[in-house]
């Protein structure tokens, strides 16, 4: 039975990029950072268009895998900073796009600001603002951010995102990241945040920005069993829907404790549920949709084998694979580094490029420099089997 757009609208889960799901269980420390950073730029001021009286917050860096939730926790940030005293600009890689397009986007959003009117205390930065606005592609304002961001922090405190980072080009992303933590270094309400796979941390070091080694990293991965379980189940309670134990253990099994697949195996669900005009979930429902949740997790581990396997790199990820497996304790980065160049004959920087590429696609998460693990554990399963299957 085809779902109506009304049953859909009602649906409380998002397998989607940057939706933010009908709850956002088990991220209560990152979004606690996050709140702080909001607080600390809406403090006090030494005078009425002036720098803060306490320093503005160090850059906070998001890091993980595709579909951990990083965009989502962007967005949760952007509904959470409206009733506060302040305004969020954020800005993500647009394929394609030339980076005066970029740049000239995201100054008009900075200079925009709902309701301003001229005040003679802040006259030469409303009509610099004034003319930001009217900016185009074809007067590339590169040289100008730091003047813009200056005169926007005169009125309200500002939350800059930075989603994607990793893609974005390195000259501009340089200049954004020196001009805005100069503004924030001498006290303006100024919170930096960065977002992005691991890939974000090798793209940083192609920048003159090492001030970042500095921010505070929020590294995010799957979630526990337990924040799991709420993330499937509160939905479901807060409209009035009982979920049998049964049914959510089979659910939480499915979902290998992973963001994206929460979202997908909790959206089929509702739709089973929805389509039988059911008030409960059981066992049986839920095993009536272990077709399509499966359909969406081969489709997403599809893409990433594509991926490895189109650039080269099934072979290596297999010896990372099997290494990680079969080790009685987990490896450190340094030991599967060790295991991708054996018999390989690579030098040392294409071992860690590899690595890092295989750390990006989520092969594997590494935690720190002690301990690296499946970043989902049933990729391996899949990996494995597909990888056998062509090298048979």
């Amino acid at each position: 039975m085809a779902m109506t757009s009304e049953q859909r609208s009602n649906n409380p889960f998002r397998p989607g990029t940057g939706f933010v799901p009908g709850h956002l269980a088990g991220r209560e420390p990152e979004q606690a950072l996050l709140r702080e950073a909001l607080q600390d730029i809406t403090g006090p001021r030494k005078s009425d268009y002036g720098p803060l009286s306490d320093w503005a917050p160090r850059p906070l860096k998001i890091v993980g895998p595709r579909g951990v939730g990083k965009t989502a926790l962007l967005t949760w940030v952007e509904n959470e900073i409206e009733p506060l005293e302040a305004d969020v600009v954020c800005l993500t890689y647009v394929p394609k796009r030339k980076t005066k397009d970029v740049l000239s986007g995201l100054l008009h959003k900075i200079a925009y600001i709902p309701g301003l009117s001229r005040k003679k205390a802040t006259a030469e930065a409303y009509k610099l603002l004034q003319k930001a606005m009217k900016w185009t592609s074809d007067e590339p304002p590169l040289k100008d951010f730091e003047e813009i961001l200056a005169a926007r922090l005169m009125f309200r405190p500002l939350l800059l995102l930075l989603d994607e980072v990793m893609h974005y080009n390195p000259e501009m992303l340089s200049q954004i990241l020196q001009q805005s933590q100069a503004l924030a270094r001498r006290g303006w309400p100024l919170a930096l945040v960065l977002a992005g796979t691991p890939a974000l941390e090798v793209h940083l070091k192609k920048v003159d920005a090492t001030f970042i080694d500095r921010a505070k990293d929020i590294l995010i991965n799957r979630l526990d069993a337990d924040a799991t379980r709420e993330a499937l189940s509160k939905p479901f309670a807060d409209r009035g829907v009982k979920v049998s134990d049964e049914a959510l253990e089979l659910m939480v099994s499915w979902s290998d404790n992973y963001p994206f697949f929460i979202q997908a195996v909790g959206s089929e669900v509702w739709k089973a549920k929805e389509a039988k005009k059911r008030l409960e979930v059981d066992v049986a429902l839920v095993q009536g949709v272990e077709q399509a949740v499966q359909g969406e997790r081969n489709s997403f581990y599809a893409k990433i084998y594509e991926r490895i396997s189109t650039d080269h790199l099934a072979e290596h990820a297999m010896k990372a694979v099997a290494a990680i497996e079969a080790a009685p304790e987990p490896l450190t980065p340094g030991q599967v580094r060790a295991c991708i160049a054996e018999d390989s004959g690579l030098k040392r920087a294409k071992v860690v490029e590899i690595y890092n590429r295989l750390l990006d696609e989520g092969v594997f998460w590494a935690v720190g420099d002690l301990e690296v693990q499946a970043a989902i554990p049933s990729f391996f399963n899949y990996f494995k089997k597909i990888y056998k299957r062509e090298h048979a």
